[in-house]
């Protein structure tokens, strides 16, 4: 078996797959590359709301009846619409959806380019290994895609919800799941493949990916973090790869790709786990969550509820997650509870802020987990620990250019960090590697908007064709 593997191995590394487009990533961001480039182009057609709101905006577009991809997106920057505006704006005339007629586009089909989308899951992203009950932080419109409304997907799966209200994960992940078979475009995606390196190459680029099919099974629960590879696991060494050319590449993996550590010691001991999908997984009384963002606020209420004693422990201060709290506690329904738990004395959950943890150590049937809080030594007994940390971009990919990726750190009051590439404002191009193309929240200026998640996507799509000489 291992001959086999090396002798293939060696044969498709001599004669790599030529793709035009490679897309690295098949969650939000990336999978609409999918669509969009596999021929679904957008056009504009009459939205009253859009009319009403925006007349300007109507009278630049009512007369243009070719693609929206053929728009000279440079003039819209300089007018002040950067693309990802101008896509939410037609998608999104208002917040709250009415009927599918206020949406300000139509998709029509056009001839495709080769694309190829490489995603190291199912697609859907990190969407596929979020809490079972987990609840978006906007209504479930805000998730989709403009070519494939929720409404509409709804509607035809049969599917029974309210698209503005806040959508569970396992509807989007339904809705993100669909898309492929939807739109004709599952042979362009390669779903367990895991790209571990992009090189410079005469064609464009080399990009190279292992073959992780075997971790479909892999239980995340038995393996304390989500069932995907980490760049720790060195994929590269342990299974089949393959070997593909491209002349234009979409890097679209994610802000949390790589899982952040805590880099202290006893972090490996079988207690301690990077995976939350619900409390039944949570034996014994007495959890302690490492964290601050949203996932952590979710997993410490959740677990609360089910009957666990919570320790809530977090670097940032008291003023600053309250500041979040207070912000969302009106329309989220899940902060008011977190907010009502943390104002009860009583309630069973102690927050500790400005907290970090120092060792971990196995007590017992359980574990003692060490920390400093603002100077002062604690020592809390546990059965669990879980580490709701988040994670990074991985740009470690990229290997051997002439030049690096200009990276700049995002972040706003909403806990939303990531270092975001440096990129042409009007077609998100990379200003240091020509033809790469950071999609969504790693392309710069970009903010946590969820409604724009994806806007990044036509903007690179029309820059692509124009090169190809299809606009």
């Amino acid at each position: 078996m291992v001959v086999a593997v090396w002798r293939w191995r060696c044969e498709v590394s001599d004669t790599p797959e030529d793709r035009t487009v490679i897309v690295v990533g098949g969650g939000p961001a990336g999978l609409p590359f999918a669509a969009v480039l596999g021929g679904w182009h957008p056009y504009y057609r009459d939205s009253p709301i859009l009319r009403q709101r925006y007349p300007q905006l109507v009278q630049a577009l009512s007369s243009h009846t070719d693609s929206l991809l053929s728009l000279p997106f440079a003039d819209f920057l300089r007018a002040g619409i950067p693309p990802v505006d101008l896509f939410r704006l037609l998608h999104h005339p208002r917040q709250l959806f009415e009927n599918l007629e206020q949406i300000a586009l139509e998709f029509r089909k056009n001839e495709a380019v080769d694309c190829l989308l490489l995603t190291q899951e199912e697609v859907g992203g990190l969407w596929n290994n979020v809490p079972q009950n987990l609840l978006t932080l906007s209504p479930g419109q805000w998730m989709e895609f403009a070519f494939y409304p929720l409404a509409l997907h709804a509607r035809e799966t049969g599917a029974r919800y309210n698209v503005n209200e806040l959508i569970i994960k396992q509807r989007i992940i339904d809705y993100y799941h669909h898309v492929p078979e939807r739109f004709e475009v599952q042979q362009s995606v390669h779903t367990w493949e895991r790209v571990t390196k992009v090189e410079p190459h005469e064609a464009g680029f080399l990009v190279t990916a292992a073959d992780v099919s075997a971790w479909k099974g892999r239980d995340p629960v038995a393996l304390r973090r989500p069932a995907f590879p980490q760049p720790a696991d060195a994929v590269e060494q342990s299974y089949p790869t393959r070997q593909y050319t491209c002349r234009y590449l979409v890097y679209a993996v994610g802000q949390r790709c790589e899982l952040h550590a805590l880099g202290v010691p006893g972090e490996e001991l079988p207690f301690v786990t990077q995976y939350y999908e619900k409390p039944a997984h949570f034996p014994g009384e007495r959890v302690l969550v490492v964290g601050g963002g949203r996932s952590a606020d979710w997993a410490a209420a959740e677990l609360h509820d089910a009957g666990k004693h919570v320790t809530y422990v977090m670097r940032q201060s008291s003023a600053n997650h309250w500041g979040l709290i207070n912000q969302s506690r009106g329309g989220l329904p899940y902060y008011a509870r977190l907010a009502e738990i943390l104002e009860d004395p009583s309630a069973g959950m102690e927050a500790l802020y400005g907290a970090n943890l120092t060792r971990i150590e196995a007590s017992g049937e359980g574990g003692l987990v060490r920390l400093d809080v603002g100077g002062v030594e604690r020592a809390i007994e546990v059965d669990h620990v879980l580490k709701e940390i988040g994670g990074r971009a991985d740009y470690s990919l990229l290997q051997g250019f002439p030049t690096s990726l200009q990276l700049v750190e995002k972040h706003d009051n909403y806990r939303f960090q990531v270092h975001q590439a440096k990129v042409h404002p009007h077609t998100y191009e990379s200003v240091d590697i020509p033809n790469l193309y950071p999609g969504g929240y790693l392309a710069e200026g970009l903010g946590l908007v969820v409604i724009a998640m994806h806007g990044t996507t036509y903007a690179i799509a029309a820059d692509i064709l124009r090169k190809e000489g299809k606009l």
